[in-house]
């Protein structure tokens, strides 16, 4: 039993249903509504949603506790990779002295109306058999089941949060956070220590402690990074920017700009290419090579680093920096002092703390085409990127020639994921290798499957037997403390499995996590395309 903070009443939580987040959920414009108390948990991806009017990034690893009668519409998805699992109840008190039970209005812990989480990875391993729709159970132990992983996520929900006392650490961050959001209006240093709740000697000296600089030089510093994006990103004219990034005066704002980049507001652009890139994307990393522009430093994760991108980034003298899956490590970044940042999604919290190293460029394209066009208008690259498009489409255009024979036939071709948490497949209408099979090289997928409107779409083995593809690729999703074995055996198993078409007649082939989804890049195509052609002739 729990207690509630607004009463003392003990009060009861009784599981209602649980169901995978399935294709709507990562489709942008689609609003879900909740009628009962939900717990969401994200297993794998991230996206962007508005929760009950709150603009909201969620991650691998989430737990977003949802108030009855609200509502969330997915402002961004499709290649995100979203995946995981929404769990419904009901509260209910519990009044001892009468022996009745009634309706209990539940809200969650912090927030307003939601609220959001991590959850260890401890923890996700040992709730991913409760998450397993496909367990064979009695009724009893699946209430029992769904009793305890309900309860389970609620204790971690539930976990006491650290005290939240003013200190002084706390109202520099707070002034920093002001500076944020405020950066092109006029600021001073009594303002910030006002904010900060300290006096302005003592203000400036504990600044300058943490972050190395005074504040009003940290404050330059950040608007500077700021008109640097706004160059690269724009066709603004320096007098708008200098006013956009917090200086009234353009003459000074471009001495400042100087002092802190060497070059004026007006050569930056040309000269970007030979500034300290750091990409936090291999397959960003990748294109920018394929440009002629080294970039110094990369983060990667080993374990989903394909071979290709591993060599190509040796060869180049490319500084890995090592960190786990869906982590981003800031203070790794920093310490590489980079001048320029460039990589895709990342949460809002994250960006706000890279903001505060260098400039950044973000929200890029993970779909190889138009990702080469971005990078190439950006640093200047076009004529170099088209030379690239056009080896790219003679590479396609030659595997079509060798697949005629399957394209003719209309025989479907299907990618299956196997993970930890259960089974998804790829569908036709997404990016990367879905543009690849589907659009360029006009392979056909499965009639069951065409409304599948997500990169991996939400997969039960009867539906695999439904779509029965003539042929099969298979992906063990690889994951950090996390394996597929148990589900890929319970595949291979089952009778749906034996029965397929692809499997009786050989036409199954393994493909690699960290090349068919991780490295579709300049040179990553090329060997997704090599393999495709050779698993699929030679079957």
């Amino acid at each position: 039993m729990l207690k509630s903070r607004q009463n003392e009443l003990g009060w009861i939580a009784q599981w209602e249903s649980t169901e995978p987040i399935t294709d709507k959920w990562i489709t942008a414009g689609e609003i879900h509504y909740f009628t009962s108390n939900t717990l969401i948990i994200i297993t794998d991806g991230q996206a962007i949603w508005n929760i009950n009017g709150h603009h909201v990034q969620v991650a691998f690893g989430n737990l977003i506790a949802i108030e009855r009668n609200s509502f969330i519409e997915v402002l961004e998805g499709g290649n995100l990779d979203l995946a995981g699992w929404q769990i419904q109840f009901n509260t209910y008190s519990s009044l001892h002295a009468e022996g009745k039970t009634s309706k209990f209005s539940w809200h969650v812990p912090a927030g307003n109306t939601y609220q959001i989480m991590q959850l260890t990875g401890g923890f996700l391993t040992s709730i991913s058999d409760g998450l397993n729709e496909n367990l064979p159970s009695s009724v009893i132990e699946s209430m029992v089941g769904n009793q305890h992983l309900l309860y389970g996520l609620l204790k971690n929900l539930y976990q006491k949060q650290s005290s939240d006392e003013q200190t002084t650490e706390k109202g520099i961050l707070r002034s920093i956070g002001y500076m944020q959001e405020h950066y092109g209006e006029m600021i001073t240093r009594e303002q910030l220590a006002q904010i900060a709740g300290i006096s302005q000697w003592h203000y400036s000296r504990k600044f300058s402690e943490r972050c190395g600089k005074p504040p009003l030089e940290y404050l330059a510093n950040y608007r500077i990074f700021r008109a640097k994006e706004e160059i690269l990103l724009t066709s603004a004219k320096s007098q708008e920017i200098a006013k956009k990034v917090g200086f009234e005066d353009v003459h000074y704002f471009s001495r400042r700009f100087k002092h802190f980049t060497g070059v004026s507001p007006r050569n930056y652009a040309q000269q970007l290419h030979q500034r300290y890139i750091l990409s936090i994307s291999p397959l960003c990393a990748e294109v920018l090579i394929a440009l002629g522009i080294i970039p110094h430093a990369v983060m990667v994760t080993p374990l989903l680093l394909p071979q290709h991108q591993r060599q190509l980034f040796k060869k180049h003298h490319v500084k890995l920096l090592e960190v786990p899956q869906y982590d981003t490590n800031i203070e790794l970044i920093q310490q590489e002092q980079p001048e320029l940042i460039i990589g895709h999604f990342l949460k809002e919290d994250i960006k706000k703390k890279m903001r505060t190293i260098a400039p950044i460029i973000t929200g890029l394209t993970m779909e190889i085409d138009i990702l080469l066009s971005q990078l190439a208008a950006l640093f200047q690259k076009n004529e170099e990127a088209k030379k690239i498009q056009i080896q790219m489409k003679n590479e396609i255009n030659a595997a079509r020639q060798q697949l005629q024979p399957i394209i003719q036939s209309n025989a479907t071709v299907m990618v299956l994921r196997v993970e930890p948490f259960g089974y998804r497949y790829l569908g036709g209408n997404s990016s990367g290798v879905s543009q690849l099979l589907y659009t360029k090289l006009d392979l056909s997928l499965p009639e069951p499957l065409k409304s599948g409107e997500a990169w991996f779409n939400p997969c039960s083995i009867e539906q695999l037997y439904m779509a029965n593809p003539e042929y099969l690729f298979v992906e063990k999703r690889v994951m950090e403390n996390f394996s597929a074995d148990e589900n890929m055996g319970r595949l291979m198993e089952s009778d749906q499995w034996r029965n397929l078409k692809a499997v009786k007649n050989n036409h199954v082939s393994y493909i690699d996590t960290s090349l068919w989804v991780d490295g579709c890049g300049v040179n990553g195509q090329k060997i997704i395309i090599d393999q495709i052609v050779s698993n699929l002739i030679s079957h």
